[in-house]
């Protein structure tokens, strides 16, 4: 995640849509096999550059309402607060057939007019007090929504990692393949290898294997 968010995440929320067909259809994954999401694995901090400042969590979360320096532009004494809360949304579609079987085949969701649409949309978004704004688990501890996976920071570190401060970089390297590791002690960014272009790069992974809302 590039500090200016590629210039567009302050003024709207990225809506990623994939549907089951190209998931389908993707090349053999060959990524890392993260584990899944965790709320301990939670983790914040600031970016402060192009004359923004921001703070966002490795849920995708920007903003921190009601913080009143959670974000200002431009970051100095005239500068003026930016945003509440700002949460990524995923989403995806499964095509069925009679409601119940799942269509993965390209050419037929493509062709076919009589194919009913499942549509699901994740996220993270908390709000202080005593308005709650995400599914929850029954026991009302565990929101059913995006987090992030060990791995891809300092655990003995409180921030998520970030491109100028090397400790917060996991110690031993970044999830390359399966569960092989990758350049220690270099910086895992959008440009490559050690390349640190942007003003300030972090860099988390999250996922909703604690959303059980459909499996219980």
């Amino acid at each position: 995640m590039r500090l200016d968010f590629y210039k567009t995440i302050f003024t709207a929320c990225s809506v990623l849509f994939l549907s089951s067909q190209i998931l389908s259809q993707s090349h053999q994954y060959e990524g890392p096999d993260d584990p899944e999401g965790d709320i301990a694995a939670i983790r914040s901090g600031m970016m402060n550059g192009n004359r923004v400042l921001m703070f966002y969590k490795n849920t995708t979360r920007l903003g921190n309402w009601p913080q009143p320096d959670a974000s200002r532009w431009p970051n100095d004494n005239t500068g003026s607060y930016m945003l509440d809360g700002l949460g990524l949304l995923l989403g995806g579609v499964v095509f069925l057939e009679h409601d119940t079987i799942p269509v993965t085949d390209a050419s037929q969701i493509a062709s076919r007019k009589d194919l009913d649409t499942l549509w699901y949309v994740q996220t993270s978004y908390s709000a202080h007090g005593s308005v709650h704004m995400m599914d929850e688990n029954p026991q009302g501890t565990v929101e059913w929504g995006l987090y992030p996976v060990f791995g891809y920071f300092n655990e003995l570190q409180d921030y998520a990692a970030i491109s100028n401060r090397e400790d917060s970089w996991p110690i031993l390297g970044w999830p390359s393949q399966g569960n092989t590791l990758k350049w220690k002690g270099e910086w895992n960014g959008r440009f490559g290898r050690g390349i640190k272009y942007a003003a300030f790069e972090t860099f988390f992974v999250a996922n909703d294997a604690q959303d059980q809302e459909y499996l219980q």
